[in-house]
C-alpha cells in the first residue's frame, strides 16, 4: 500500500475502535464488580429508609404537569395533610399480599397501591444464582397511577391501600389457564359511588398480563383531566452493574416513532412527549419492563425522568421513572386498557408481543447494521442452536459459516495486499529516486499501479464492505440474552461475561485492567500472527505490534462469546492467508497491456493523468484547476 492507502486503513481501524469504545464501558470503569446482593434480599428493617413509607414520593409526572401539582407534596407525610379530603382515609392500612404462579413467572400483588410488588421470572437467575426478581420493590411498586386532585394534592396510588376481597387462604394461586383480580379504592364522593378500580387478567404461558384502569365518577376529584400510569426500571440483575447501566434506557413509541431517553450522567434526563402513545419501556442489559396500550385505546403522551446513581465498589445504575399519559374526559365510567410485559429481551418474544417493541434491542445502527443483525446474523445463530445445544460450539460453527460468506471479500483483500507486497521493491526505488519531488513520486507510483493492474485500495475496500456484518456480530454477541450464563469449556463458564483466566493482585496503571481474559489474549496473539503474515511494508511495521495490543486491551473486558468468535475468525483468516501466500507466492509480477486504445480508463489511469496535468501546470506557472 502507498501512504494514502495506509492512512485510509488506519482511519477505518480508528473508526472501528472508536465505535466500540462509544458503545461499551471503559476498562477502568468495570474493574471492580458490584458484589452487593439485590435489594430485595436485604432484611426489611434495613430497607426502611428507602421504602415508600419514609422515602419521598418521586413520581415522574410531578414536573411538567401544567403547574397543577404541589412541588413539595412528595416531602409531606402520608395522611390527611398530604392527601386531602378525597384520599386521606386510604393513606393508612395493613398491607396484604398474595402470589400468582404461571408457567413463565410468579407475580406478587399488594393491597398497597393495588399494584405489582414483585415479579419472579422462571428459568432465570441473578449472577449469584438467586431467583431473578425484576421489580425494584425497595424503591416502589409498579404500574401505579399519579395525578393531581381537585383540592390541589399530588396523588400517587402506590401509597394508598386498595380493597381486595379474594385473598387466597394460603396466599398463593397456581394458574393453569387465566384469572381476573380486581382492586378498588372507594372515595367519599356521592356516597360510595366514586372509585378507582384496577383489573388484572393473569394468563399462564407468557411473560405478560392485561391491566384495565377504571375511573368511576371521578370527575369531581381528578384535576387537569389527565392521569398517568407509571413504570419503573427493572431491578439490578447482573454482576457488572457498570455494563448493565450502559445498556439501560427508556424507549417510547409516540406518533409512530420510537423515542429514546438515556440518562448517562448524574445530572439526569427529563423528557415529555405529546401525541398518540402506544408503549413505553425501560430496559437494562437483558430484561425489559414495558407498558403497552391495547384494544383500540391510545395514550396521549409520556413523561420520562432518569438519573445515574453511583453504587458500592465503583458500581453504578441508571434508574428511570416513566409514565403513559391518559386523557380523562370526566365521564361516569372511563377505562384505559394496557398490557404489562416484564420479561427477557428476546427478539422473537418481543416481536410477537407488540409491533415495534423488538426495536428496543441493541442491534446496531438502524439503517446500516441493524438489518444484518435482524435478517442474517440472528436467524442463522438461532438455526444453529436449534440442533446444537452448546452455544460455544454454535459460535465456532457460526464463525466458520460467516468466514465462508465473507470469503470472496477477504480473498480479494488478501490477494490485493499480496500484490502490493511484491510491488514494494519497485515503490522503494521510486521513493529513493524522486525523494525530493513528491509530485513526481506520486505520478510514478500511480503509473506503477497502472502498469501492473494493482488497485491500492483493493485491500481496504473489502474490509469496508464487511464492516456492517462485523458490527452486527459485535452488537449481538454483546447483548443477546441467549448467551447469558451459558458455559462453554474450562474456565469459560459464562459466554456473556469476560472469561477471567488470571485475576491480578493489582490494577495495571493507565489500562485499568485487574484480570486477564484468556480468549482476549488468544485473539490478540492470532491477530499478531495474521498481521505478520500479511504486512511487509517497513512503514507499517509498528501496526503489526500496535493493533494486537490495542485490541487486547479493548476486548479484555468484553463477553467471552464475542472474543471466542473473533478468535476463531482470526484462526480461519490465518489459514486462508497461508493458502493464498503458498499458492501465489511464486507468481511473477506481470504488466497489464491494454488491447484497445479506446478502452475506458481505470481509476488509476484517471488519477495519474490528473497528477501529470497538475505537474505540468505547476511547472508552467499556471494556477491549477479546481475540481
Amino acid at each position: 500500500m502507498d501512504r494514502n492507502a495506509v492512512i485510509g486503513f488506519i482511519l477505518i481501524a480508528v473508526l472501528f475502535v472508536a465505535w466500540m469504545l462509544y458503545t461499551s464501558p471503559s476498562p477502568e470503569e468495570i474493574q471492580k464488580q458490584q458484589q452487593q446482593e439485590q435489594l430485595e434480599q436485604k432484611e426489611a428493617a434495613g430497607e426502611q429508609a428507602e421504602t415508600p413509607e419514609k422515602a419521598p414520593a418521586k413520581a415522574p409526572v410531578q414536573e411538567g404537569r401544567q403547574g397543577a401539582l404541589q412541588s413539595d407534596s412528595s416531602a409531606q407525610a402520608i395522611g390527611s395533610v398530604r392527601y386531602g379530603q378525597w384520599f386521606s382515609h386510604l393513606a393508612e392500612g395493613e398491607e396484604k399480599t398474595f402470589t400468582v404462579e404461571t408457567e413463565k413467572y410468579e407475580v406478587v400483588f399488594s393491597s398497597r397501591g393495588g399494584s405489582i410488588k414483585r415479579w419472579f421470572l422462571k428459568g432465570f437467575t441473578t449472577w449469584n444464582d438467586k431467583p431473578l426478581q425484576l421489580i425494584d420493590w425497595a424503591r416502589t411498586s409498579d404500574y401505579n397511577l399519579v395525578f393531581a386532585s381537585s383540592d390541589g394534592r399530588f396523588v400517587d396510588t402506590k401509597d394508598l391501600y386498595f380493597r381486595f376481597d379474594g385473598f387466597p387462604k394460603d396466599g398463593r394461586v397456581v394458574l393453569t389457564d387465566s384469572m381476573t383480580y380486581a382492586f378498588d379504592a372507594v372515595l367519599p364522593v356521592r356516597g360510595d359511588s366514586a372509585a378507582i378500580i384496577k383489573h388484572y387478567v393473569v394468563r399462564s404461558g407468557g411473560f405478560a398480563m392485561d391491566m384495565d384502569v377504571e375511573f368511576v365518577n371521578m370527575a369531581d376529584v381528578v384535576a387537569n383531566y389527565e392521569y398517568q400510569v407509571t413504570v419503573h426500571s427493572p431491578a439490578h440483575t447482573e454482576r457488572n452493574s457498570v455494563e448493565e447501566a450502559s445498556f439501560s434506557e427508556t424507549d417510547i413509541m409516540v406518533n409512530g416513532t420510537r423515542e429514546t431517553v438515556n440518562a448517562d450522567d448524574a445530572e439526569g434526563e427529563k423528557a415529555s412527549f405529546e401525541g398518540e402513545t402506544e408503549w413505553i419501556s425501560i430496559k437494562n442489559k437483558y430484561f425489559l419492563d414495558a407498558l403497552m396500550v391495547r384494544d383500540g385505546f391510545m395514550g396521549s403522551g409520556a413523561y420520562v425522568e432518569g438519573k445515574m446513581h453511583k453504587q458500592k465498589n465503583e458500581g453504578q445504575r441508571e434508574i428511570y421513572e416513566a409514565g403513559i399519559k391518559v386523557k380523562y374526559r370526566g365521564e361516569s365510567r372511563e377505562t384505559s386498557k394496557f398490557t404489562i410485559f416484564i420479561g427477557p429481551l428476546d427478539y422473537d418474544v418481543l416481536a410477537q408481543q407488540y409491533k415495534g417493541l423488538e426495536q428496543v434491542l441493541s442491534l446496531g445502527w438502524q439503517f446500516v447494521v441493524r438489518p444484518f443483525s435482524e435478517y442474517l446474523v440472528m436467524p442463522l445463530f438461532h438455526f444453529l442452536h436449534s440442533f446444537i445445544p452448546n452455544y460455544g460450539i454454535v459460535i465456532i460453527i457460526f464463525s466458520i459459516l460467516i468466514k465462508l460468506l465473507l470469503y470472496p471479500l477477504t480473498k480479494t483483500s488478501m490477494r490485493s495486499m499480496q500484490k502490493m507486497q511484491k510491488l514494494q521493491p519497485l515503490m522503494t526505488e521510486i521513493r529513493e529516486k524522486y525523494k525530493d519531488d513528491q509530485q513526481k513520486q506520486n505520478v510514478e507510483t500511480m503509473k506503477l499501479y497502472k502498469d501492473y493492474g494493482v488497485n491500492p485500495a483493493g485491500g481496504c475496500l473489502p474490509m469496508v464492505l464487511q464492516m456492517p456484518i462485523l458490527f452486527a456480530l459485535f452488537s449481538i454477541f454483546r447483548s443477546t440474552i441467549e448467551l447469558r450464563h451459558q458455559p462453554f469449556i474450562g474456565w469459560m463458564n459464562d459466554l456473556s461475561a469476560p472469561d477471567i483466566l488470571v485475576t491480578l493482585p493489582f490494577k495495571i496503571p493507565l489500562l485499568g485492567m485487574s484480570f486477564i481474559s484468556g480468549l482476549a489474549l488468544l485473539m490478540a496473539i492470532t491477530m499478531f500472527v495474521q498481521q505478520k503474515m500479511s504486512v511487509k511494508d517497513p512503514r507499517q511495521k509498528s501496526m503489526v505490534y500496535m493493533m494486537p495490543v490495542m485490541f487486547w486491551v479493548l476486548f479484555n473486558s468484553f463477553p467471552s462469546g464475542l472474543n471466542l468468535y473473533y478468535f476463531m475468525f482470526n484462526i480461519l483468516s490465518i489459514g486462508q492467508q497461508y493458502l493464498i501466500n503458498k499458492r501465489h507466492q511464486d507468481e511473477p509480477l506481470v504488466k497489464v497491456v491494454s488491447k484497445d486504445g479506446k478502452k475506458k480508463q481505470s481509476w488509476t489511469e484517471r488519477a495519474m493523468a490528473s497528477m501529470q496535468e497538475k505537474a505540468k501546470e505547476q511547472k508552467s506557472g499556471k494556477k491549477p484547476r479546481k475540481f
